[in-house]
């Protein structure tokens, strides 16, 4: 195989990669490596180096055909890959671009010419111009023409550049002469479309400030028609408990008199600033003094702070600075009982300058904020010791009622033959009051079937066609605007999925990472900076949180109809995403595919180029499978439930060169094809759910790259997996199903982080105790190399398995889950992991001496405990100060058909903050002779309390007491949560 080697006489170092095996550019030939020499010849054909190249004799005969021009120089074209994001809804792939060519080029403070330069040059420039123009309120039609092309052309200079690095002679790599007339052609284009920006952008009010509209929030219709105002009563009377303001005048206690904050929080249009002019109008007149201010997302907090003093009746001249402002009204409140509602909070900055005005007096004083924001509303109650209110959306049958009111002016029923479609809209709307009183305006007291039917398919991603939807819009749009371009980047994303679809946080994460999207962050790998985004989209209730694991972490989402509808709506104007499949939404023939969904029955239109698509979704079945011929730039290939894909689909795997990421979900797949092994950039391999056993073959030990692969209990893995240096991340192995060498293999994995295995006994061989020992023996090699995560389940034997002899113990690991098998004790080795911070087991019965064992454990934050009995008749298993748990803030024990025993102590757990009970109702009291005393006020941080009680019909009387007391006892007053 040849070799090159760059020298360059004018530097003394080498370009990072400039000693490469042709074998990584699939250049296996001389006469395949020849047409990427002569180009990189051509693009250094300045430069004062040489080449070296070391030839097998089979290969000389080939090179010395070669015509090389004058002080050759071979700089070959590594793998370009650059931390952080690279690609943007708003920018496309204009980053990736400029930090290739600056790859390209060896030296960029040599004083070099040339087209390559340039084009780098004017890229830059053109990305600039791009990035503020991104930035505008309301660019115009021409602006967003600029962008459009601007993204397009960074979209095809990076497949130029990508194909670069495809084998000649494939009909799709590029000769060094065709790149060369491309690098003019695209040099033409780029400085065209720089002077075109620089006109826009000087035509462009940049100005970050929003224009607010009409007041766009949902108070518009309370101010209107107020007796239309529907489903507020409950929440209104919630509020006014945490406010505790609901017996009017003043009130003689002295916890009532301290000053309260509660803040409400929930998506735009569900109704906050509705909930909060209705309770301010019910019981404003209880205070000597009130204020109700809605801010924008960029607030003149002079102007704010000036609204609130001339509502508060102060009758002297008004200052004009932020600092004499807040010294006036404090000063004009301190003897006063004021209620102060502070609407649509976006930034803590602006709320830690408001709150400074308002003393915290003791005359039963209350403030009430309202946001859209999680960590806001937080923030805003935190110096308070305030409460935050969550607001639902409305039940099906205040839907109901609004949607009737507003189109019949009447609390009749719905006429039978609209209720069909009704209940479509209905759930489209789902309970958001601003939808639904868009579409009900498009009603108008019609009663004709098709005219609801029209306004129905109006709110399906066509938002903005009619006045009335586009409120909708309108509302929306605000916290979008307010979202960095990373996060803007990552939610139109999401217009991938259909409606109500349950998308894995770890798979959105990781595409997100595979498209370039995400930034690095200092302090966080590019995985953990995915999950920031993921979590901030929660935060700013843009996506709903769906399942979540035991300690309390969101491990699904779902995307609410209609900010799906709006964020498809965004996504189809800037070509984000193509989607097929999907009513009343076409793909423009015209525009470029970069993302493709394949929806459920849907089918690719013959005039439809692919040759673009980055990434392929197929969601569900029914649907005509492409060749994977006609994606030669694909980056992610993600099956998600296809039971129609078949081997022979995956047939032309081998021409993705640039795949990073495949995923194959419930598929009818028996082997993965030999091809495997051409994936070079590979990161993620998913086989999950498979329906039949699939073989993965050794090819697969040629994935240098691969860092993740997942895999079902009946997949057979190859012997040689030791060969895959770089994974991190093995999950899904059956250890019964393996051969021993395997298993053997695996420990060699040393950069391996996270390891999830299970011992299911129905696929045991014959080596089933020999792979049981090796296995035991893989994982303690592991622990004393990166391996962080452990998950075990195991169908029965578990004790067996840990009496194994653990040593040395994997005292790396810092989170152990030991699923479905149950064991009888703790096994002692546990007791050595010093780092372990999260342990899930399941236990017959938990006693004294596991407590011991558990409590020792240093750094453990999360315990979750699954018994059948806690404690005994004879004595209660209590947990003291001398147990330990120095740094346990999460507790969760028992179980559905639990016993639970369990007293803490005084001084126990000193650092626990929540704290979960599972029990069966009957069990516990026959164990504890019907006290239900825990011994809760004793957990001296505690902050909030969950019991997810297993009884017949009612929450027994006694537990019920025994709850309640032990909550107004304890100093803190958690929260406490009934959970059925």
């Amino acid at each position: 195989m040849a070799r090159a080697e760059l020298v360059h006489h004018s530097s003394p170092h080498c370009y990072p990669g400039a000693v490469e095996q042709f074998g990584r550019s699939r250049a296996r030939t001389a006469e395949q490596a020849i047409p990427i020499i002569s180009f990189l010849f051509w693009i250094n054909r300045k430069k004062e180096s040489s080449l070296l190249l070391t030839l097998s004799s089979s290969e000389e005969s080939s090179f010395a055909q070669i015509r090389l021009p004058e002080a050759p120089i071979f700089f070959f074209l590594p793998p370009m890959e650059f931390a952080g994001a690279q690609v943007s809804a708003a920018t496309g792939a204009m980053e990736s671009v400029v930090g290739k060519l600056a790859a390209l080029l060896p030296d960029e403070n040599e004083d070099s010419s040339g087209d390559l330069e340039s084009l780098k040059a004017e890229l830059e420039a053109v990305h600039a111009l791009l990035k503020n123009t991104s930035g505008a309120d309301d660019p115009d039609e021409r602006a967003r023409r600029w962008m459009k092309e601007v993204r397009e052309l960074s979209y095809d200079v990076d497949d130029g550049l990508d194909d670069l690095m495809l084998p000649a002679g494939d009909g799709s790599g590029s000769r060094p002469d065709g790149l060369a007339g491309k690098i003019k052609i695209w040099l033409r284009e780029t400085t065209a479309l720089r002077r075109t920006g620089e006109e826009i952008v000087a035509g462009i009010n940049i100005s970050k400030a929003i224009v607010e509209v009409e007041d766009p929030r949902d108070c518009y219709l309370y101010r209107e028609m107020p007796e239309l105002v529907v489903g507020v009563d409950g929440p209104s009377a919630e509020l006014v408990k945490m406010l505790g303001m609901g017996g009017g005048g003043e009130d003689a206690s002295v916890q009532q008199q301290q000053l309260k904050v509660v803040s409400v929080v929930g998506c735009g249009g569900l109704g906050k600033t509705t909930l909060a002019r209705h309770v301010y109008r019910t019981f404003g007149e209880q205070f000597s003094c009130r204020s109700f201010v809605s801010l924008s997302r960029k607030p003149d907090v002079v102007e704010i702070l000036r609204n609130i003093i001339s509502q508060l009746g102060y009758d002297q001249t008004i200052p004009g600075d932020v600092q004499p402002l807040i010294d006036c009204i404090s000063s004009f409140l301190q003897d006063k009982r004021y209620f102060i509602i502070v609407d649509d909070v976006w930034d803590v900055q602006t709320w830690d300058i408001i709150k400074c005005a308002f003393p915290r007096s003791t005359h039963g004083s209350r403030i009430l904020t309202t946001t859209r924001i999680h960590e806001v509303a937080k923030s805003c109650c935190a110096s308070y010791g305030g409460r935050v209110y969550e607001l639902s959306p409305l039940s099906i049958v205040d839907s109901e009622r609004l949607l009737l009111k507003k189109v019949f002016h009447s609390d009749e029923q719905c006429p039978s033959h609209l209720k069909r479609v009704s209940d479509m809209i209905l759930q489209k709307c789902g309970g958001l009051p601003l939808a639904i009183i868009a579409v009900s305006e498009l009603l108008a007291a019609n009663t004709h079937e098709h005219q609801w039917e029209k306004a129905h398919n109006s709110i399906r991603h066509g938002l903005g066609t009619n006045p009335a939807v586009e409120r909708i819009m309108r509302i929306l749009l605000l916290g979008y605007s307010d979202l960095t371009p990373c996060l803007k980047s990552c939610l139109l994303y999401l217009s991938i999925f259909p409606e109500g679809y349950a998308i894995k946080k770890e798979h959105l994460v990781l595409r997100w990472i595979a498209e370039g999207f995400i930034h690095e962050e200092h302090g966080y790998t590019l995985y953990e900076s995915g999950e920031r985004c993921f979590n901030e989209l929660i935060n700013r209730n843009l996506i709903q949180p769906g399942e979540i694991n035991e300690f309390g972490e969101v491990e699904t989402c779902r995307v609410h109809g209609i900010i799906l509808d709006f964020i498809v709506s965004i996504s189809k104007k800037v070509d984000f995403v193509t989607s097929l499949g999907v009513p009343g939404l076409n793909p423009e023939p015209e525009n470029k595919v970069r993302r493709l969904s394949l929806q459920e029955g849907s089918d690719i239109p013959k005039d439809l180029i692919l040759c673009n698509v980055r990434s392929l979704t197929v969601v569900g079945n029914r649907v005509k499978m492409p060749s994977l011929l006609d994606f030669r730039h694909l980056h992610i290939l993600d099956f998600e439930g296809s039971s129609e894909l078949e081997d022979h689909h995956l047939a032309d795997i081998g021409n993705l060169f640039h795949l990073k990421y495949l995923r194959l979900k419930y598929s009818r797949i028996t082997k993965l094809p030999e091809q495997i092994s051409e994936l070079r950039y590979l990161e993620s391999l998913d086989i999950c759910g498979n329906i039949t056993t699939i073989e993965i073959p050794s090819a697969i030990n040629q994935l240098k790259r691969l860092t993740r692969l997942v895999v079902s209990d009946d997949t057979i893995l190859p012997d040689e997996i030791g060969g895959i240096k770089a994974l991190q991340v093995f999950e899904g192995i059956n250890v019964n199903m393996q051969s021993t060498n395997f298993v053997r293999q695996l420990g060699q994995l040393s950069n391996l982080k996270k390891l999830s295995i299970s011992f299911i006994n129905y696929y045991a061989g014959d080596n089933w105790k020999e792979n049981q020992e090796e296995m035991v023996s893989a994982i303690c090699r592991l622990g004393k190399a990166n391996l962080h995560i452990l998950h075990i389940k195991i169908n029965e034997g578990a004790d067996e398995i840990f009496e194994e002899s653990w040593c040395p113990a994997p005292d790396s690991l810092r989170e152990l889950f030991i699923e479905v098998g149950i064991v009888s004790r703790v096994p002692r080795w546990i007791g050595s992991l010093v780092n372990l911070q999260k342990l899930v087991i399941l236990m017959w019965d938990v006693g004294q001496e596991d407590v011991l064992i558990l409590g020792g454990l240093p750094v453990l934050q999360h315990l979750c405990l699954t018994a059948l009995t806690v404690g005994s008749k004879d004595e209660r298993l209590k947990i003291d100060r001398i147990h330990g748990f120095p740094s346990l803030s999460h507790f969760k024990i028992g179980g559905e058909e639990c016993a639970l025993g369990l007293n803490f102590e005084a001084g126990s757990i000193p650092k626990l903050q929540k704290l979960e009970l599972e029990f069966d109702a009957e069990e516990t009291l026959s164990l504890t002779n019907g006290n239900f005393n825990f011994g809760i006020e004793h957990l001296s941080c505690l902050t909030s309390t969950s019991v997810r009680c297993t009884y017949d019909e009612s929450i027994p009387p006694t537990l019920e007491a025994a709850m309640e007391r032990a909550i107004n006892a304890h100093p803190n007053h958690p929260m406490l949560v009934w959970i059925k």
